[in-house]
């Protein structure tokens, strides 16, 4: 048996086969699935833009962490309650040929995996790179390019067996150096992946002969092997890396189903199908290259452009259907529209700070108005986040108390004891509180200075309707809301720089290890370090006990509710659709998008 994850797909309103930061921030970083950079920015992206992560900004599946097992990467897991795959699809059709056409908001900043946490990327270069492992719609992990793998007792030790006879796009061989030089590369001081973070228990790596590779840890990690299955740490050639130098991630050469073709950078890029491609992922039924002529990721910034450009037929998929779209689309029989209502992403208002304390780690130093705790708790109880999810989102979204999306393992809605509700009241007294009184044109104010604020937002439609809501919401209280769009590459760029005072933000991981994954960020929640709580996401990270994992997990999200780095308001559910044409489109595990059975029928 495959190593299993405890958890599963979240039941799916509508689903084929199997269905987003810096995807996360689409963040995510963690945007080539439904989920959030991908993290994780759901970079990370909004609702109707694009994946991530870390993230990964799509349709998004329940996600858990893996179990406990030792040995072999076929052995059987020590203990898991892992569902069966999904039963709800749309049967296979033959055929082949066409261009899927499909739309993010936002275009890649780099298409080296390594270069980047943006979703919008992560969507794309999913497809050129193979990773090690594979993740099956059922949360398990299977052999991809390594064709089995073996983790010693400590659990610091990780052994490839590296499948024979698989070739890059350039028509090289992949070998067990190219999987080194890519952990080589990721970890090198000088130029680390900017997914490191997610692997940071990674130490150094090892050939022990051709066709093996041994990755060693620095301590025991349990998100590692669910990490080292997302594609930013996609296998890389090392010789045409070395050639192609800072042009890589122009140029990009990988091993994946799909090659690269053409860049037009703000307007459209092309891949088209590895034609010596070897499909091993179980749940793909088409084993050679990908049936489609050509795959093609289309920007186009304003949702409504694109839901014009789905009607018309100039695309044949759009990765986000805005909330609002959703009723005037699922019944229509020229559309397939899917829903996942599990979701490995959170939505929150964040609180920007001006750096970490100077002296240790621990609370970050917060932007005035907001060093006081009590004016943060008061934006927190002055946003009605259910009106937004019922008015704005269409019901299509989870109310969420804490910063842990609602799809993942460590999820507890026990959580909600220590949150903060609706209570405008309660919001105003706290401002009164602090100082903050209201003046005679509605705005409060102290010491000659009106709370007049800007909040910053990514482009899309949900989020710029959902911040248009927090906007009046925050005025009933007192606290006058300026609102700025940006698109999500320049936000991003410019997060650090605390010229504002509060943002939107997304982001997404598929496993609850995304709350350690925020604290690299350069900004707002990331600096949020005191000891007390990274000791206990540290915990959670090296422990391999599900039960004790949940526990700290809880522990370290009633932290973060004292201090507030941000505010929790809900975990979106994904949804997804495309043209009838578009025939075999496929989801698979955290609700990524499947190509490679799809095909345009004329």
């Amino acid at each position: 048996m495959y190593l299993s994850e405890e958890g599963g797909l979240a039941p799916a309103k509508l689903l084929r086969a199997g269905l987003s930061r810096r995807s996360f921030l689409r963040w995510t970083a963690l945007a080539g699935s439904l989920a959030a950079i991908a993290p994780i920015l759901a970079a990370c992206g909004g609702d109707d833009d694009d994946e991530p992560t870390a993230v990964p900004p799509t349709a998004t599946a329940a996600a858990a962490e893996p179990t406990a097992t030792t040995g072999g990467g076929t052995s059987e897991p020590t203990a898991t309650s892992a569902p069966p795959p999904p039963t709800a699809t749309i049967p296979t059709v033959e055929g082949s040929g066409g261009s899927i056409i499909t739309v993010h908001s936002n275009d890649a900043d780099s298409l080296d995996p390594q270069r980047t946490v943006l979703g919008d990327s992560w969507v794309i270069f999913r497809s050129i790179y193979d990773t090690l492992i594979a993740k099956n719609p059922a949360l398990e992990f299977e052999p991809l390019i390594a064709e089995s793998w073996e983790v010693s007792d400590d659990g610091l030790e990780y052994t490839y067996a590296i499948r024979s006879g698989l070739k890059f796009h350039d028509g090289s061989d992949v070998t067990a150096e190219d999987v080194k030089f890519t952990f080589d590369r990721a970890s090198n001081p000088d130029a680390p992946s900017q997914a490191l973070s997610f692997i940071d228990a990674y130490d150094h790596a090892e050939l022990v002969d051709a066709n093996t590779v041994k990755l060693f840890l620095k301590n025991p990690s349990a998100p590692f092997t669910s990490n080292i299955a997302v594609e930013y740490f996609g296998i890389l050639p090392q010789a045409a890396v070395e050639a192609a130098g800072d042009d890589f991630g122009t140029q990009p050469v990988g091993s994946g189903p799909w090659m690269f073709k053409e860049w037009i950078q703000g307007e459209q890029c092309t891949l088209v199908p590895f034609p010596d491609y070897v499909q091993y992922r179980t749940f793909i039924e088409n084993k050679g290259a990908p049936k489609a002529d050509e795959l093609v990721f289309r920007v186009i910034t304003e949702a409504q452009t694109q839901i014009a450009a789905l009607q018309t037929g100039e695309i044949n998929h759009i990765q986000i259907l805005p909330n609002h779209e959703y009723k005037n689309f699922k019944d229509d029989p020229e559309y397939v529209v899917l829903v996942v209502e599990g979701s490995t992403s959170i939505v929150a208002v964040e609180f920007v700070t001006e750096g970490p304390p100077a002296d240790a780690p621990g609370d970050p130093i917060f932007k005035a108005p907001f060093d006081d705790v009590r004016v943060r708790q008061a934006v927190a109880h002055a946003i009605n986040a259910d009106e937004i999810i019922e008015a704005v989102l269409e019901g299509l979204a989870k109310r969420n108390y804490g910063p842990m999306p609602t799809g993942l393992f460590a999820w507890d809605p026990a959580i909600e004891e220590y949150g903060y509700h609706y209570d405008p009241e309660k919001a105003a007294a706290l401002l009164d509180e602090a100082g903050w009184t209201l003046g005679s044109d509605g705005v409060r104010e102290k010491d000659g200075q009106k709370m007049d604020l800007t909040y910053w937002m990514w482009t899309g439609a949900t989020e710029e309707r959902a911040s248009q809501v927090i906007q009046n919401q925050l005025g009933e209280v007192g606290i006058k809301i300026n609102l700025e769009s940006l698109d999500i590459g320049t936000m991003v760029a410019r997060l650090p720089e605390a010229v504002h005072h509060l943002n939107w933000m997304e982001v997404g991981w598929p496993e609850a290890d995304i709350l350690y994954i925020l604290t690299s960020f350069g900004w707002g929640v990331g600096r949020y370090q005191s000891p007390d709580y990274m000791e206990l996401l540290t915990l959670a990270r090296e422990t391999v006990d599900l039960d004790e994992r949940r526990k700290y997990y809880f522990e370290a999200q009633k932290l973060f509710l004292e201090v507030l780095p941000w505010v929790p308001l809900w975990s979106p559910m994904g949804v997804t659709a495309t043209r009838a044409e578009l025939k075999n489109f496929k989801l698979g595990a955290d609700g990524t998008f499947l190509w490679e059975d799809a095909f345009v029928e004329s």
